[in-house]
């Protein structure tokens, strides 16, 4: 049956956070000098830095709507399941024996039994973990003085990893945190069009599956 899967409010967060999220790894790759990469010039950094605070409050929305509603499909308790779920479908991926897919809604109830492919617990927190460490870091490279204790532990774990400073090592985990995001990205574009729930974030409804 079909079934309101996601309101107006997540519909706008999410897409809202995906154009942001996009103009700030251009952004960031430019001011980088990453590729060649040329878009916005002088003002590359001052966009930058405005849009990424418009990322994090966009992020602090969507995580206190995920941690007020959601949460009883992305809680800690879950992350088992979803590590036991994502071996399975490993194995099924190299030929083992298919999963089910759990997803399901109780008409009685007027409630999902399961509304998430069990993963996205882990792809949830992946996405969290990953935005706190790029928002902190690029805060601590834009406010220097108020953050100077970061680039103090920089200093003294950088030449572990062949930085010159503290702020070369605070930059580069930046810019691998947001290699990192952007391949949790491709796989959720990738989880969202073969699990068919991409049409639900445009329409806000989805066909699922009913249990009696």
């Amino acid at each position: 049956m079909e079934v309101d899967r996601h309101s107006i409010f997540t519909r706008m967060v999410h897409w809202s956070i995906a154009i942001t999220g996009i103009i700030l790894g251009l952004t960031g790759l430019e001011i980088g000098g990453h590729y060649g990469l040329r878009f916005l010039g002088d003002n590359v950094t001052s966009t930058h830095v405005y849009v990424g605070l418009v990322f994090g409050v966009l992020w602090v929305m969507f995580t206190y709507y995920m941690l007020t509603k959601e949460w009883k499909w992305i809680s800690f308790s879950r992350i088992i399941y979803s590590l036991k779920f994502f071996w399975a479908e490993t194995k099924a991926w190299f030929g083992g024996p298919h999963v089910e897919d759990p997803r399901a809604y109780d008409p009685k109830k007027g409630d999902y039994v399961e509304k998430i492919v069990p993963t996205q617990v882990m792809v949830w927190w992946g996405y969290f973990i990953l935005a706190v460490i790029i928002g902190f870091t690029g805060l601590a490279m834009y406010f220097k003085d108020f953050f100077a204790w970061v680039f103090d532990i920089g200093n003294a774990i950088g030449p572990i990893f062949g930085t010159e400073s503290g702020y070369a090592f605070v930059r580069g985990v930046h810019l691998l945190f947001m290699y990192l995001f952007a391949v949790v990205l491709i796989m959720h574009i990738y989880a969202v069009t073969i699990f068919g729930v991409l049409k639900s974030m445009f329409t806000g409804k989805r066909e699922e599956k009913v249990v009696e």
